[in-house]
């Protein structure tokens, strides 16, 4: 029955494909743990009634019964609650008492069984350890913190009663799993093994949610520097870039004469390109342009998309006359690009504006885009395709 219902559970739920747990809503990620907490109380119950049955004399019968009890109302509370869950995410997308009670269950469970064999600080607190990783990307990491401020006094609690002759060690052991020479006997190695076999399979979980965590913040810290289409630096990240170099050009005054160039770049025409072949051709052209501009400065510099058909470049250690070389290399290059779009052939030209820092007038990055702005629609407004120095 139990088989059964879970492979309805599993056809119901919408995970069709391999994708990022992260991106789904909270509740489908609370199903997701919580049949990976399953696990736990399956686990150890298992472990328990299979001694209990071949070598009951190494348990404490008066609480044996209750653990195995406690196991199997862990895992029909959490079924119960998977189902419910499952009814509830096409009316709603979260559930925190769901949240609460599978990181809760899971704490006490694993704590509580680890303490009775005495093995609290062993695999006790890897299981904790792993616990933590994986429901740190599925559940809210405040809840996360808010049980290690918990767990740290139970955790040590334990270690005191570990130290009291007064109070008894792996109190669910009747004997002890391990002989007189120190080898530990043939049953305990059976168990142990099959708690490393749980623990390879939660740190490979581990792995993969990790590996997402890492991707994702990889995504999401390209999505904030990197300009979709282009793929050059977007305006944020070049105006941080800039302010930067701006620093680090005053700390150098001293010791040299530093100079920091900025070259605006601004295709012509383009409007008329976008209305002429689509704005998909105007993509196109961008994207060559861009092409250009990467393959053509150097890699301490830095590329930006200032905006629109605008584009910025900033040149560390370039005075203004070198700076107008560069533009005007990039200036040829771009005129001699030809974009081809649905069989169309497209000719591209750009103009330029050069400044530098330090010069008359020019005391910040804002002052150096400025400047370079106003040489750049210089050159627009006296033909463009050509480079102008501010």
């Amino acid at each position: 029955m139990i088989q059964n219902a879970m492979t309805g559970m599993i056809r119901n739920l919408r995970f069709t494909s391999i994708t990022n747990p992260m991106d789904w809503q909270a509740i489908d990620r609370f199903i997701l743990l919580a049949t990976l907490v399953l696990l736990a109380p399956i686990g150890f119950g298992a472990m328990l009634w299979v001694t209990n049955q071949y070598a009951p004399e190494y348990l404490n019968q008066t609480l044996v019964p209750y653990m195995l009890w406690g196991y199997a109302a862990h895992v029909a509370i959490l079924f119960g609650m998977i189902l419910e869950a499952i009814r509830r995410r096409g009316e709603q997308n979260d559930w925190p008492m769901f949240e609460n009670v599978i990181i809760g269950s899971y704490l006490v469970v694993v704590l509580g069984s680890s303490y009775l064999v005495g093995a609290h600080f062993s695999e006790g607190l890897l299981l904790i350890f792993l616990g933590v990783n994986i429901t740190g990307t599925l559940a809210s990491i405040n809840k996360i913190k808010k049980c290690y401020w918990l767990v740290i006094p139970v955790l040590f609690a334990m270690g005191v009663s570990d130290f009291l002759e007064t109070v008894p060690y792996a109190i669910l052991l009747e004997k002890s799993p391990v002989e007189a020479t120190g080898r530990p006997m043939m049953g305990w190695l059976i168990l142990r093994s099959v708690i490393v076999a749980i623990l390879a399979f939660l740190i490979y979980l581990c792995i993969l949610a990790m590996k997402r965590w890492v991707e994702r913040e990889n995504l999401y810290l390209e999505m904030s520097t990197i300009d979709g289409l282009t793929r050059l630096s977007n305006r944020n990240s070049l105006l941080n870039k800039g302010e930067e170099e701006i620093a680090r050009t005053r700390q150098q005054t001293l010791q040299s004469a530093p100079s920091l160039a900025c070259i605006m770049i601004d295709l012509d025409h383009f409007k008329r390109i976008n209305d002429t072949w689509g704005h998909h051709a105007g993509d196109a052209v961008l994207v060559a342009a861009s092409k250009v501009m990467m393959e053509t400065v150097r890699k301490t510099d830095e590329v930006g998309r200032y905006g629109g058909e605008e584009f910025a470049v900033l040149l560390p250690g370039t005075n203004m006359h070198k700076a107008a070389k560069i533009a005007e290399i990039l200036r040829k290059k771009i005129s001699n690009t030809r974009v081809k779009v649905d069989g169309q052939i497209i000719e591209v030209t750009a103009s330029f504006g050069v400044a530098a820092f330090p010069s008359d007038n020019v005391e910040s990055l804002n002052d150096l885009l400025k400047a370079a702005d106003k040489a750049l629609y210089e050159a627009k407004d006296t033909g463009r395709n050509k480079v102008v120095m501010a």
